[in-house]
């Protein structure tokens, strides 16, 4: 057994199929960062199966499905991403095919009394769960799990996997459950859904790699403190600086909303493009005119990465909030196009 086997599962047939498929014989391998470190297993059990191909690993930061490179994509006759959905917002190279990497874990009894018990101190008995794509064939146990024990589950559970700045149907919800369920590691996915609910629901995060629950209500509040304050600061700007990205990170839709308020207002914007932004772009790109950024391309730049940049920096929905003198947190962009 390798490493790879021991903590998680691919289709290998389905791998197996699109090679012969798109007659292959040059590979790219795609891994999310943090499963980099499977590739050589992953590589010696593809090469068991198909001696003939030559695979080649992706060593780019991959985030999501939302930014593949098609200037290295199409140098391969296929590319297998593994452990990401396709972006819905895009639609990339056809010669990439998605094949799930799914974990092994699966809760222990006790993580599931842990659940229990902190539905209970809240108070929730309907609920919606939403998890990562690692984890998708855990939330139809965990939905079982918690309807057997007397709680409403809403949402449909063969699909209700969320991403960064797409959150499947959780909107549709809202008004109806009490708490949202979040199969994940890290703040990233669960924090997500607390800001485009606006810290609404109360959100449980079931953590299968600590084995832990943690109720992220105080987090989701923190955040959102922190992101009004940056709305604030960027009330009397004059002078807009628009980031966009490229391929599945530029949303004409967004560009076009964002153009459209500026203009209403008679304010001034600069716009950019960039694979990678970091504070290190923003500093090279900035200007004594610059009042504040928004960053279109990766709505979580602005809240996970550039916080503390000494300018405001917005996501599109943020910036947004200025431009109509809305009051409500809108996270990523607008309501209506999710």
């Amino acid at each position: 057994m390798s490493r790879l086997s021991d903590s998680y599962e691919y289709d290998l047939n389905k791998v197996i199929r699109f090679v012969n498929e798109f007659k292959a014989k040059k590979v790219l391998i795609q891994l999310p960062d943090g499963f980099k470190h499977y590739a050589v297993d992953l590589i010696n059990e593809l090469s068991t199966y198909l001696s003939d191909v030559d695979f080649v690993v992706d060593a780019n930061p991959i985030y999501g499905s939302c930014i593949l490179n098609n200037y290295l994509v199409k140098d391969y006759d296929l590319v297998l991403h593994f452990g990401h959905e396709p972006y819905p917002y895009y639609r990339g190279p056809e010669n990439v095919v998605f094949i799930d990497f799914l974990s092994k874990l699966r809760p222990t009894n006790d993580l599931m009394n842990e659940l229990l018990s902190n539905l209970d101190s809240l108070n929730c008995r309907k609920v919606s769960i939403y998890t990562v794509h690692q984890h998708k064939k855990t939330t139809e146990l965990i939905g079982m799990y918690l309807m057997n024990h007397g709680f409403k589950v809403l949402n449909n559970l063969s699909n209700a996997t969320i991403m960064g700045c797409w959150f499947n149907d959780a909107l549709k919800y809202l008004d109806l459950i009490d708490c949202y369920v979040v199969v994940s590691s890290g703040l990233f996915h669960p924090l997500g859904l607390g800001l485009l609910t606006n810290g609404q629901k109360h959100i449980l995060q079931l953590d299968l790699y600590r084995g832990e629950v943690r109720i992220l209500d105080d987090e989701v509040s923190k955040y959102l403190r922190i992101r009004y304050g940056k709305v604030v600061e960027a009330q009397n700007s004059r002078v807009w600086c628009l980031v966009h990205g490229v391929e599945g990170q530029y949303r004409g839709f967004v560009r076009d909303s964002l153009t459209k308020a500026l203009r209403s207002k008679r304010l001034r914007y600069y716009e950019y493009r960039t694979h990678i932004v970091n504070q290190e772009v923003l500093r090279n790109i900035d200007t004594v005119e610059f009042d504040v950024y928004v960053i279109t391309s990766c709505p979580r730049i602005p809240i996970d990465d550039l916080s503390h940049h000494e300018k405001p920096v917005l996501t599109p929905g943020e910036a947004l909030m200025v431009l109509n003198d809305l009051r409500s947190y809108v996270f990523p962009w607008t309501h209506n196009l999710i």
